[in-house]
């Protein structure tokens, strides 16, 4: 049914129901909601870890990917991913900031640090 066969009380309801949504979205937008966390990834390949530093934000995601044909660890005094076997990976959180400096304790001479911001 064309708007214009409506009732004129029934078409002022629904514009005042349009606008109350309207302002419920525009407020909801602005409740000062923290930002999503953004993902990021560490490539293990190679014998060293891509990027070997990496910056972030608290509450960001970090994932280890193993793309060497043998296990890596990402450990650090934060967080300890045991044994990434070949292929796999494992997700971090960041909880708190901080420069986290971690290694593979499999391969000592792998190093790197994840700086929380």
């Amino acid at each position: 049914m064309p708007s214009s066969c409506w009732p004129r009380s029934s078409r002022r309801r629904a514009r005042v129901a349009l606008v109350v949504a309207l302002a419920a979205l525009s407020v909801g937008g602005a409740t000062g909601a923290a930002p999503a966390a953004t993902p990021h990834t560490v490539v293990m390949e190679a014998v060293a870890f891509q990027p070997s530093v990496l910056t972030v934000r608290v509450g960001d995601t970090v994932v280890w990917r193993n793309q060497d044909p043998f296990p890596h660890t990402a450990t650090s005094a934060a967080f300890d991913s045991g044994p990434i076997a070949a292929g796999a990976s494992w997700t971090y959180r960041t909880q708190q900031r901080g420069e986290l400096a971690y290694i593979c304790t499999l391969h000592p001479t792998m190093k790197a640090v994840l700086r929380v911001e």
